[in-house]
């Protein structure tokens, strides 16, 4: 896959970067050897991906887009913007802030819209809005608010005891 991360930047004359940090706070270096590790001052340019403009723009509002590196496991991590402020990327530079985002190997996700099916789920949970079919061993859980829209749903296997499928939309 290629352009996941997206950014939209209100000008088209500065050089905009990102950088990839994991839940523990250490910093992906994409320049060397490919994997996260303790920041250090002297590794900054390492860590920097390049972001492109969509289309190149003269003045005013830019889309860029940059690729998030496939060796990343999935999971969550912090997706951090800077605008470049010298001829390569330094810790001074001003930052744009961040997003958190989940990662599946192919598809990169701002966390907040990810999270938002599981709460959904768990209020459609609270709220009882629930069907069980005896038949399939299957659990289906209903939007809390339209109680309708199948939130997440939770199946037992007849034929192997202690195997079971779950799903959250």
């Amino acid at each position: 896959m290629a352009n996941e991360i997206q950014y939209l930047h209100d000008d088209a004359a500065e050089t905009v970067y990102c950088v990839i940090r994991d839940p523990w706070g250490e910093f992906f270096d994409a320049a060397t050897d490919l994997e996260f590790e303790t920041f250090a001052v002297a590794d900054w340019p390492d860590y920097a991906i390049a972001l492109a403009e969509v289309d190149a723009a003269a003045a005013g509002n830019v889309m860029l887009q940059g690729t998030f590196p496939a060796g990343i496991a999935a999971g969550f991590y912090r997706v951090d913007f800077f605008v470049r402020g010298g001829a390569s990327p330094a810790r001074t530079d001003l930052s744009l802030g961040g997003s958190l985002v989940h990662w599946d190997s192919a598809t990169l996700t701002d966390a907040g819209v990810w999270a938002c099916g599981s709460l959904r789920a768990a209020l459609a949970v609270l709220a009882g809005n629930m069907s069980f079919d005896e038949s399939t061993g299957e659990a289906v859980f209903l939007d809390a608010e339209d109680g309708a829209t199948t939130r997440a749903s939770y199946k037992v296997s007849a034929a192997s005891v202690g195997r079971s499928e779950a799903s959250v939309s």
